[in-house]
This record gives C-alpha cells, structure tokens and sequence, in this order.
C-alpha cells in the first residue's frame, strides 16, 4: 500500500489507486443515471449503493494511507506551487467534497426509505437532487485529480 504507485509519479500506491478510481468515477456515476433514465430502477439503485460503498472504502484506504504514510506537508516538499495555494485548493476541494457526500448520504437514505422499505414511487425531485449530487461528486473527482496532478506531476 505504502510502495511506489504504478502510474509512473512519485506518488505512493493508495494514491494511485484514489487518483484511478475518482478518474473513472465520474463515468460509473454517469452510467448508473442513464440506468435510471432506461427505467431500470433496481439496477440503478444497486449501482449506486455499490458506488457510495466502494466510494468510501477507498477514501477510507486514501486517509489512512495519509496519516500513516505522511502527510500534505511532505507532498508539498515535490510540489512546485505556492503552498497557500494548494491548501486553498484542497480546502475548496474537501468543501465540496463533505457537502456532495452529505447530500448523497441523504439522497440514498431518502431512496431506501422510499423505494425499497416502503415501494413507494421514487420522488421527483429525487432526479433533481441526483443531478446536483453528480455535478458536486463530479467536480470533486476533477478538483481530486487536479490535486494529484500538482503533487504529483507537475
């Protein structure tokens, strides 16, 4: 986990795995919506339960990785930007990144409640939400890259 990535940086490989995986996100996010929009509900709603749950095991793998490994500060030592900047950078990052996760907490609970628990018919603004959801989960997988991109590449 702590050894050199594969994607040819500098980078450790929980990053690699992070900066992989939030690349594709965005795709697998966008496949699962047009399973809804096929009215393929079941099959929408299991994508999306899976999503949210390999989401946060591999978050989960990127903070310990973090603590354990080192810290932003040490990224920083390779990073040829102002470290003002990048910590603006990833607080509007992790801003954006808490909002979409709490809305997406609240947009999966509010379908299990409704949908499985009590098979009732999925809200109308529940396809609203999951557009605001997507986009803010979205420019969190770019924001994300954009970071591994400066700490890594640049």
């Amino acid at each position: 986990m702590f050894s050199e990535g594969f994607l040819g940086t500098n980078a450790p490989m929980y990053m690699d795995i992070a900066a992989l995986y939030f690349a594709l996100f965005p795709f697998l996010l966008w496949y699962a919506i047009t399973l809804a929009k096929k009215r393929k509900y079941s099959a929408h709603f299991k994508m999306q339960t899976v999503l949210f749950v390999v989401s946060l095991f591999v978050v989960a793998i990127f903070e310990v990785g973090v603590r354990v490994d080192s810290n932003f500060n040490d990224f920083m030592l390779n990073s040829a930007l102002d470290y003002t900047f990048m910590i603006s950078f990833l607080v509007v990052h992790i801003l954006i990144a808490l909002t979409s996760l709490v809305l997406w907490i609240a947009l999966l609970y509010g379908s299990i409640r409704r949908y499985v628990v009590d098979k009732e018919e999925i809200l109308p603004s529940h396809k609203k939400m999951g557009y605001f959801v997507f986009s803010g989960l979205t420019l969190t997988s770019v924001t994300g890259g954009m970071i591994y991109w400066f700490l890594f590449v640049l």
